[in-house]
């Protein structure tokens, strides 16, 4: 049975039900107040509390909003990059992890250990510099198939490439026990509108250039693309969407030219 932990202070929190982006603590109990970004609402308390994934969820990963520097030195087959909030703050980076030396100790045998010479591996960081994710993708492999770790190294899933009869390509996120969650669509990737539908077919983030509501002169490089996610998402669903969208380059395979 999972616990459900009070928070110390009256006020917005995570929803500890995982539907809403937040729920209101009168200092007592959880009340039916609920907030997703500027909506509000009413929903009673009740039901399944969250797994540890979610409550735990690192802010970057909460962000509804992303702006993320291009990849477009294509000499180069990688080159760290940042990651900015809707006000043109930083949020985070993309980074090539370094090479790990020696074995893993006790306390972390859980983690997955990737050999840097058969995988990219790239981190997710924070503005703190800690690592929020980490993508693992074998080298020389004819479909692209990418392991997401959270902070503690576990397995969330998998974003897998799909070749369907029609001769479209879609990447599957994949739970850690292979169920199917979603996947990334696009009738044409170098135009640049890509959509991302959960199981139920229904539309919870888009990848685009579409600036509509951003300011422009919060951010110097024109060619970068936005992230919004539409719907409130549950994990390991909302953590994919993200290091798929956050890092297109290591998801999609270089030689699917993006434009």
């Amino acid at each position: 049975m999972t616990l459900l932990t009070r928070p110390a202070a009256v006020g917005w929190h995570a929803d500890p039900y995982g539907r809403h982006r937040e729920r209101f603590f009168d200092g007592q109990k959880w009340t039916p107040y609920v907030r997703d970004g500027e909506e509000n609402g009413i929903d009673e308390p009740g039901g399944p509390i969250v797994d540890a994934a979610t409550a735990k969820r690192n802010g970057l990963l909460s962000e509804d909003v992303l702006v993320v520097e291009r990849f477009t030195d294509l000499r180069r087959r990688w080159s760290d990059r940042t990651v900015q909030r809707s006000d043109g703050t930083r949020a985070g980076m993309l980074r090539r992890a370094a090479p790990t030396t020696g074995q893993p100790s006790s306390a972390v045998r859980s983690i997955v250990v990737r050999d840097h010479t058969r995988y990219d591996i790239v981190e997710l960081v924070d503005d703190t510099e800690t690592v929020v994710l980490t993508l693992n993708r074998p080298i020389d492999v004819q479909k692209s198939s990418v392991e997401v770790l959270d902070s503690d190294g576990q397995d969330l899933g998998r974003i897998v490439q799909q070749n369907l009869r029609r001769g479209e390509t879609t990447y599957a996120f994949l739970g850690p026990n292979g169920g199917f969650l979603g996947d990334l669509q696009a009738e044409n990737w170098i135009g640049w509108d890509l959509r991302i539908f959960d199981n139920q077919s229904r539309e919870v983030a888009t990848i685009t250039r579409d600036w509509g509501g951003l300011d422009m002169g919060s951010f110097p490089r024109p060619d970068d693309y936005v992230v919004r996610i539409h719907q409130p998402l549950h994990e390991p669903l909302r953590t994919l969407v993200v290091a798929c969208a956050l890092s297109l380059e290591i998801v999609v395979r270089p030689d699917n030219d993006m434009g």
